[in-house]
């Protein structure tokens, strides 16, 4: 049949038919690709993505090296060939390298791409940042952003609450000339750190004005603000001289730090924001000599209005005082030396001057890769409960334990565990090592301790958002200057897991974004992300006599090479002759480069020496006699002082050295077995990956290494090696000490962790890990050496004088002969000690051991009072468990 129709339709169903094989055969062909489409699609979903690109990185770079980007150090400010050179060459600017040509495609790219304007707002913020002008408010009355978006994050974000500030040049005749508002511009975090707070206080964002020209122009900030019945904070960046409410002014006294101001039935107490360096007696004296620093005004009234308000002054100057010394800026004396700057947000300054001569290297802070989100990849604690949510936030429970500063508060967290999930090497969800029974008895022991002690007997505020605009009297007890830890560490199960982790001070979810960076740039020690429990800042982290310990072990080490030790150790030379060989005349002290080193209190030698019998020490036939046991029970720095002498004496005291480099003590090479130390001289410093590996960008879980004054040869001095045999000196974090007792415990040398093993990666070797505790001495001679040691950290905790009987002898004797451990004081800063606790407990909350550490600083306190205590009441309740893991 040839109709029409009929030949249509078989040219559509063949068509068809032709069709359908083709598709099936594409699909035939494609199958092995739909796997990797699949993943391709769910890549998309959660991309990688930069805060800047390597483009913008590339242009910077390029216009440095070639001179089209420099720094000025006279302002210091960084200087660029205009973009106007491009169509009249004769505009171009000289430059430190002279009359040399620049490349017009390099400026091309500078004034014209995308790339170019970032970098040229960077370079305007930076410009920007030596003379500020600034205020920002809590005028927030809850828990959302500006848009009514709930805010869900712990941590409130640049741009939730955007300024309502403006600013504008005061002039005679009451005219405005504004000032600009410089977008996405905060002031220099480590700078304006001592604004920074740990209040959840629903701050705005910073608003910042320019360009300013001169530190003399006469500027006014002002906003319209609700106030009233509910208190509001205004924090400025500025020197006011008057406050105007409508048509009433007021003005402030500069040369008072403090004062109350009454103005159109408001109350205004203003009180100036310095960094209180110990060098100037009032803030009013740090701001003539042109620190950085400010006013924060609290503001109340009666009935609720609204009130226009202006505060009149000229803009803060804020060049450090290192910076004008080395740069030799704002007319100051150039001084030799180093200086860091970073002043935006990519752009950082190194600077070194050598007599005459100053360098100074530009470089873009890098591109931070980071995920979208958390959740590709799931986060439980040990018991298996959650951590994170389905986005990759933090759950509510991670502040309620504590635990910000390990787990981080999201993906914008950068360098933190939670922010850095998605880079994870594994395809499996992760495990922490945390049990949240341990540590939440650990964190309530530490607020308990905290709240009695900076609260007057108050109880600090348990985690949470603080409600806003409290009174006076119902705000928290000020967290000062104290720091506390707790570790608890497993040591025998699973070594080196840590169990718990808690930290004061804690988290305060509410801070805003800029506040946590100030602190964690210029104040690192009170930061709340600081990682107090496995980092080592300052002089508030010296050990104290736990680090006796060490010492103690280091001569078993040494008693190879030098076989009088092995007596000395445990306890067979009397103890008149172990004080001539110590140099100690009369069993009284000790004078080393004539300074007189003496036990606790004033103590001489002869206070360390007990009868085995009433000690339980070995017995070396002599009667009453002193060694590693009984120096460990009374904590006697003389006898640790001592050995410390006899095996390295000869390798410190020569003449004084500018090399940075290893002294070569066996004291330092005990040490570094049991847990790495710092290199003296060297840029990159080892340190331990508590991820062990697997999630390669938490480089905030990196513990910081033990760090000793004596194996650096420039301070290689008898003096330095004696006062760190006894813990003084030495930088240890409590993570390092708890690996260090737990390794004893254990009998071979442990590593923390802090995320469970993973199937499918293979987990970055750790040095040392699993071997002998004492190196290269076979385990069965070292054992009558150790067994000593453990029987001295015995005696500490139930022997009568021991250094912690007294506050452990609340516990029930069952639970007490399970302790071993060691106290510590360090005497750090202005007549406060550093206070420690540190060692193990048997059969404890299902385990074999348990390592611990307490560190409570800034106290009067002794470690025996000050963590014993608290430990004794956290043990006990561990104890209370039972057997059950």
């Amino acid at each position: 049949m040839n109709h029409p129709l009929l030949k249509g339709l078989r040219r559509s169903l063949t068509a068809l038919a032709v069709a359908l094989v083709t598709i099936a055969g594409f699909l035939w062909l494609s199958g092995g690709l739909i796997g990797e489409l699949a993943a391709s699609r769910a890549w998309i979903k959660q991309p990688d993505f930069t805060e800047t690109s390597r483009s913008n990185e590339d242009l910077f770079a390029q216009a440095v090296s070639t001179g089209l980007i420099w720094l000025d150090p006279t302002g210091p400010v960084i200087r660029s060939q205009p973009c106007e050179a491009l169509f009249d060459p004769s505009l171009a600017v000289p430059t430190p390298q002279g009359t040399k040509g620049f490349s017009r495609t390099l400026l091309d790219r500078l004034c014209t791409l995308p790339a170019g304007a970032q970098v040229r707002s960077e370079m305007l913020a930076w410009n920007n940042s030596f003379l500020v002008a600034g205020a920002r408010d809590d005028r927030a009355a809850d828990q959302r952003c500006a848009d009514g978006t709930p805010l869900s994050l712990p941590v409130v974000p640049a741009g939730c609450r955007p300024p309502s500030w403006t600013a504008r040049v005061a002039q005679s005749t009451d005219l405005a000339a504004p000032l600009n508002l410089l977008p996405g511009a905060v002031p220099p975090p480590r700078d304006f750190s001592d604004f920074a707070t740990r209040r959840a206080r629903q701050l705005s964002d910073w608003a910042l004005f320019g360009p300013l020209r001169s530190p003399e122009d006469r500027l006014v900030l002002g906003t319209r603000l609700p106030a009233g019945n509910r208190r509001v904070t205004i924090d400025m960046i500025l020197e006011p001289g008057l406050i105007r409410i409508g048509n009433e002014r007021a003005n402030l006294d500069p040369k008072r730090d403090s004062q109350t101001v009454r103005l159109a039935g408001m109350s205004i107490a203003a009180e100036r924001v310095c960094s209180d360096s110990d060098a100037f007696a009032t803030c009013a004296e740090e701001a003539q000599s042109g620190l950085p620093h400010g006013w924060r005004f609290t503001i109340t009234g009666q009935r609720r209005r609204e009130v226009e308000i202006g505060f009149e002054g000229t803009p803060v100057r804020a060049v450090p005082p290192r910076a004008r010394e080395i740069l030799g800026s704002g007319g100051a004396k150039p001084e030799d030396g180093k200086v860091k700057l970073w002043r935006s947000s990519h752009i950082e300054a190194d600077c070194e001057r050598d007599k005459t001569q100053l360098v100074c290297e530009l470089d873009w802070r890098g591109s931070v890769t980071q995920r979208r989100s958390g959740a590709s990849r799931g986060l439980a604690f040990a018991d298996g409960s959650p951590a994170l949510d389905a986005n990759g936030i933090p759950l509510p429970v991670v502040d309620e334990l504590g635990l910000t500063a390990m787990i981080g508060y999201g993906s914008g967290d950068v360098g933190s565990l939670s922010a850095a999930l998605g880079r994870a090497r594994t395809r499996q969800d992760l495990v922490l090592t945390v049990e949240p029974r341990l540590q939440k008895l650990a964190q309530e022991a530490v607020y308990g301790h905290m709240g009695e002690r900076l609260g007057r007997g108050k109880r600090p505020r348990r985690p949470g958002p603080l409600p806003v605009n409290l009174a006076p009297e119902q705000e928290p007890p000020d967290q000062g200057d104290g720091r506390a830890v707790v570790v608890l560490m497993d040591a025998g199960d699973e070594p080196g897991s840590i169990l718990a982790l808690a930290s004061w001070p804690d988290f305060v979810p509410g801070m805003h974004s800029w506040d946590i960076q100030a602190l964690s740039t210029g104040r690192d020690s009170d930061s709340p992300l600081a990682g107090h429990g496995w980092r080592a800042g300052d002089v508030h982290t010296m050990p104290g006599s736990t680090f006796k310990l060490v010492t103690g072990l280091a001569g078993i080490l040494a008693s190879e090479e030098m076989p009088r030790l092995n007596d000395i150790i445990l306890g067979r030379t009397p103890p008149a002759q172990q004080a001539q060989m110590f140099g100690i005349p009369g069993g009284g002290g000790l004078n080393v480069d004539g300074v007189q080193i003496t036990n606790y209190g004033g103590a001489g030698f002869n206070v360390g020496i007990l009868s085995p019998a009433q000690t339980g020490c070995p017995d070396g036939g002599r009667g009453a006699q002193i060694g590693f046991c009984e120096a460990l029970i009374k904590s006697s720095n003389l006898w640790f002082a001592g050995v410390a002498l006899v095996m390295d004496g000869r390798k410190v005291g020569g003449r004084p050295t500018t090399v940075a480099e290893r002294t070569g003590t066996t004291l330092a090479r005990l040490t570094e077995h049991l847990y790495p130390i710092t290199q003296p001289g060297k840029a990159v410093q080892p340190g331990i990956d508590l991820t062990r590996g697997i999630v390669p960008g938490a480089q905030r879980l990196t513990g910081e290494a033990l760090d000793l004054a004596v194996e650096d040869k420039r301070n290689a001095r008898r003096i330095d090696l004696v006062t760190n045999s006894y813990g003084q000196g030495v930088r240890a974090t409590p993570v390092a000490m708890a690996s260090i007792y737990g390794s004893l415990g254990a009998r071979k040398v442990i590593r923390p962790r802090v995320l469970k093993p993973v199937d499918d990666v293979a987990e970055a070797p750790q040095t040392g890990e699993g071997e002998p505790v004492i190196p290269g001495m076979d385990p069965r001679q070292a054992e009558v050496y150790l067994d000593a040691a453990q029987r001295g950290l015995f005696g500490v905790v139930n022997s009568p004088g021991g250094t912690a009987a007294g506050v452990m002898a609340s516990l029930p004797p069952e639970v007490r002969r399970r302790i071993f451990g060691k106290t510590g004081t360090a005497d750090t800063t202005d007549g406060m000690n550093s206070a420690w606790f540190a060692g193990w407990m048997n059969d404890v909350a299902g385990r074999k051991r348990v390592a611990f550490t307490c560190l409570v600083s800034h106290t009067r306190e002794t470690g025996g009072r000050a963590c014993g205590r608290l430990m004794a009441g956290l043990l006990g309740k561990v104890a209370a468990l039972g057997d059950r893991k």
